[in-house]
């Protein structure tokens, strides 16, 4: 029988600081927090852990978990105070290069305790299978925290390496396909940059880096053992609140400039660009096909705006509509996984040649990857501008929507600034990096 209890709290950034970097050190930790800052989840520890089998059963396998938690439920007071957290594969395992351990399959954690943030208040939540160790939660969670925070690690030196030549060249092969087959759309094949520390990186840094470089985005972690996934992602994948939803089409990528007017510029260009016009527009008509079964007042504005972020700004379309009554989160965000933005259209036919042509198994980049409360609601978000940190070593993960009109050398480029928010991390706690083509 699963006990939860609720405690509110008011803790400063030092003692905040101090919470994060020891619960660091536990098998298990997992944040989730929004882009605009409204909406936080951090779990800490596990009370129970779940591992889809395949990527075609997982958003039904994680739901019937779910459902088990809730029926083991003593109360039903606090079960809006109450989530899993996590991350589903972006496709099933693959044995190939495969990096990914534990996580492989999707990975979700029901944390031994919660802390909630919303603009309202912040929580510290408390579930266990037992009785609690004490009559006060604040009390239990120190007691369950290691005692001291981790040591930091030295600065160290980085070496990169990546193979973009062999990927321009992935590239032209998909372009050659798309201007032969009527059929296919649109293909978005992602590629790697390994990043190797002479120290092990400091897990700790890498998410304060996180929170002061990358800004206006989402923060996406999940630590298991020794491996630290982490997303700067700009991209909502859905978020259900009641039977109300919102989900967005982001497609078509233009730099920033420090420079207001360059950067207006740039936006506008990318706005009345051809190329990034159909490419986005291919991924709002899918979602709008894959959601109107599962929904009611469907809202699709007629013209995209911008979405930025640090080094990138995308086409954006925000869509809303009510869930039908016999629909849930996990339908709808198996029914949008992988949207054209990251797979391509259609995907039955971008799938396979994703996996034919990229070098390392994706895991949870691209994937959804959010919280859902024992109520039903919650957010995903969908994983990009993303990374895996094991030790000494991080593989960064980046990817472009290939269209008939693409220009390989272009999507280089485009993919060179897409692995930057994860870049900055790195350097920010190391410094420079050797780069090995």
């Amino acid at each position: 029988m699963l006990q939860a209890r609720k405690t509110a709290i008011s803790w400063t950034q030092a003692q905040w600081q101090d919470f994060e970097n020891r619960g660091l050190q536990l098998e298990h930790y997992a944040a989730f927090e929004s882009a605009d800052q409204q909406v936080a989840w951090y779990g800490f520890g596990a009370l129970a852990t779940f591992t889809p089998t395949s990527a075609t059963t997982a958003f039904q396998e994680v739901a019937t978990w779910l459902a088990g938690l809730q029926q083991e439920l003593a109360t039903t007071a606090l079960r809006q105070d109450l989530a899993i957290l996590g991350g589903f594969a972006f496709t099933t395992f693959s044995q190939q290069h495969n990096a990914w351990g534990d996580l492989a399959n999707g990975y979700f954690i029901l944390p031994r305790f919660l802390v909630k943030r919303t603009s309202t208040e912040t929580a510290l939540i408390e579930l266990t299978r037992n009785d609690f160790a004490s009559d006060d939660s604040l009390v239990d969670f120190e007691n369950f925290l290691p005692m001291v925070a981790a040591v930091q690690a030295t600065n160290g030196h980085l070496n990169s390496t990546e193979q973009a030549a062999a990927w321009q060249q992935a590239v032209q092969q998909v372009v050659q396909r798309l201007q032969t087959d009527p059929h296919l759309q649109k293909v978005v094949l992602a590629r790697t940059l390994q990043v190797t520390n002479t120290q092990p990186f400091s897990n700790a840094r890498l998410l304060r880096a996180l929170r002061q470089t990358q800004t206006a985005v989402y923060h996406l972690v999940l630590k298991v053992a020794d491996q630290l996934f982490i997303s700067a992602t700009p991209e909502r994948l859905v978020a259900v609140t009641g039977k109300r939803l919102a989900t967005a089409a982001v497609a078509g990528t233009a730099a920033r400039a420090a420079d207001l007017q360059v950067d207006t510029t740039l936006g506008a260009a990318l706005l009345h660009d051809q190329k990034n016009r159909v490419e986005q527009q291919i991924v709002v008509q899918a979602i709008q096909r894959r959601l109107q079964p599962l929904v009611t007042n469907l809202v699709i504005p007629a013209q995209p705006q911008l979405l930025k972020s640090q080094q990138v700004q995308h086409l954006y379309t925000p869509i809303t509509a009510q869930l039908r009554p016999t629909v849930d989160l996990f339908k709808v965000v198996a029914a949008l996984h992988p949207t054209p933005a990251l797979g391509g259209q259609p995907s039955v036919s971008a799938l396979p040649l994703i996996r034919q042509l990229e070098s390392e198994y994706r895991g949870l980049f691209g994937a959804p990857f959010g919280y859902v409360t024992f109520a039903g609601d919650g957010e995903f978000a969908v994983a990009i501008r993303s990374m895996l940190v094991q030790q000494r070593q991080a593989l960064l993960f980046a990817g472009a929507g290939i269209v008939a009109a693409s220009q390989p050398a272009a999507e280089v480029r485009e993919t060179a600034l897409k692995f930057q928010p994860m870049l900055q991390l790195l350097q920010q706690q190391v410094g420079d990096i050797s780069n090995e083509k």
